[in-house]
C-alpha cells in the first residue's frame, strides 16, 4: 500500500500465449479494436449487440474504473485479436471477460481463449490477495447461444449458477392504463453527490433487493459513487412509488440500450414487501414506458431473474413485455467457496 492508501497490485503478464500473439495493458488508444472484439462477441452468442464506444472508453476515462479495471489485448501482426478483463466488482467477487477474433483457426481461437481465461483467474487472486481475501469469487456472462463461451468456462471450472431473460415491449402505439388510484409514481430529483432522493432511492433498492439471488448490501457513500461513475447512468428516469402514504417502491432507468437500439432500458424495479400485491410495479413500469414512448423511444428493455422469489416475469408479461433473450451467470471459486457460501 502506498502512502496515500492506495493499493498496489502486481499484475502477472498472460502466458503461456499463441505462437505469434503478443500481449500488453490496453490504453485507451485501443477502445476501436477493443470494441469490435466485444461486439463480434455478442454477435455470435445472440446475433446483435448493444456495447457502444463510450462504456470501453469509461475504462480509461474514468478514475474508479481505472483503479479497479485491468485489461490485456492480444495481437498478432499489430492487429488486435483477443483481450481480457478484470474488474474488482467487489473485494470479493471479480467480473471476468474473454473475447477473441473467432475467425481466426479453431485452435488459435481456443489457445487465446484459454490464455485470456488463465489470466483473469491469475489476476484475479493476485487482487485478492492485495486485499487479503482469502475465497474470492469470479464471474462470468454467457449468453444461449454462445457453445463457444460456455465450454471454455465449463472446462476451467466455471458453474452455471443462473439465467437471466432479457424482456421487452414495443412502444409502438404503446397507451398508458388508466392510473393505479391507490399509487402515486413521482420522479426523483438527483443531485449528484448527496440528496434527499438520492439517499431515499438507496434505501428502497436495498431494502426491496435484500431476499433477492447474491444480494451484497453496499454503503451510501459506495452505492452514490459507482451510481454516479456509470456512463450510460440517466438518473432523470428514475422514480418512486407511494401507496397508502408510504414510499413503498422504486425504478431506475438507465441508457444501456439507448444507442443501439433506441430503447429504453430498467436497471432495477424494486418493491418493499409492505407494498407488494398493490400494483406498485406496474404503476412504475406504466410511468416509465410511457415517459420513454414520449421520448420517441422504440421499447423498453429489462433483465430479470428467472427464479426471481416474486415471480417478476409473469408481472413483466403481464405488462405487455415479452421474452428475447436468455443469458447466464457462470461462477468460479478458484479456492473453494466461502462459508458464507
Amino acid at each position: 500500500m502506498t502512502s496515500d492508501g492506495t493499493t498496489v497490485v502486481t499484475i502477472p503478464e498472460p502466458d503461456p500465449l499463441p505462437a505469434g500473439v503478443t500481449a500488453r495493458e490496453a490504453t485507451r488508444a485501443d477502445v476501436p479494436a477493443l470494441l469490435a472484439l466485444l461486439q463480434a462477441e455478442d454477435l455470435a452468442g445472440t446475433g446483435e449487440t448493444s456495447m457502444v464506444a463510450s462504456e470501453v472508453e469509461h475504462w480509461f476515462d474514468s478514475a474508479r474504473s481505472r483503479e479497479r479495471g485491468f485489461t490485456r489485448v492480444f495481437e498478432r501482426d499489430g492487429v488486435g485479436v483477443g483481450v481480457a478483463r478484470v474488474y474488482r466488482h467487489l473485494d470479493d467477487k471479480y467480473w471476468v471477460q474473454v473475447a477473441v477474433d473467432r475467425t481466426l483457426p479453431d485452435e488459435t481461437v481456443d489457445a487465446l481463449w484459454r490464455c485470456g481465461q488463465t489470466w483473469t483467474e491469475a489476476t484475479a487472486l493476485a487482487i485478492a490477495d492485495s486485499f487479503d481475501v482469502a475465497r474470492p469469487r469470479l464471474d462470468a456472462w454467457v449468453n444461449e447461444g454462445d457453445a463457444l463461451g460456455r465450454r471454455h468456462r465449463e472446462d476451467a471450472g466455471f458453474e452455471q449458477v443462473r439465467s437471466f431473460i432479457e424482456m421487452q415491449i414495443d412502444l409502438d402505439g404503446y397507451q398508458a392504463p388508466e392510473p393505479n388510484p391507490l399509487v402515486t409514481v413521482r420522479p426523483l430529483r438527483i443531485d449528484f453527490p448527496d440528496s434527499p432522493d438520492l439517499r431515499l432511492m438507496h434505501e428502497l433498492i436495498t431494502e426491496s433487493f435484500r431476499d433477492h439471488f447474491d444480494f451484497h448490501e453496499r454503503t451510501f457513500e459506495e452505492w452514490a459513487k459507482g451510481r454516479a461513475d456509470d456512463p450510460l447512468g440517466d438518473a432523470t428516469h428514475w422514480y418512486v412509488a407511494e401507496a397508502d402514504g408510504e414510499v413503498v417502491g422504486a425504478l431506475i432507468g438507465h441508457n444501456a440500450y439507448t444507442e443501439s437500439d433506441n430503447a429504453g432500458y430498467i436497471a432495477n424495479l424494486g418493491v418493499l414487501r409492505a407494498g407488494r400485491g398493490k400494483g406498485v410495479a406496474k404503476a412504475l413500469l406504466h410511468a416509465s414506458f410511457a415517459r420513454y414512448a414520449a421520448e420517441g423511444r422504440d421499447a423498453v428493455k429489462l433483465h430479470v431473474d428467472a427464479d426471481s422469489p416474486t415471480g417478476a416475469t409473469h408481472l413483466y408479461e403481464g405488462v405487455g413485455m415479452y421474452r428475447r433473450l436468455v443469458g447466464f451467470d457462470f461462477f468460479k471459486w478458484p479456492r473453494g467457496k466461502g462459508e458464507e457460501d
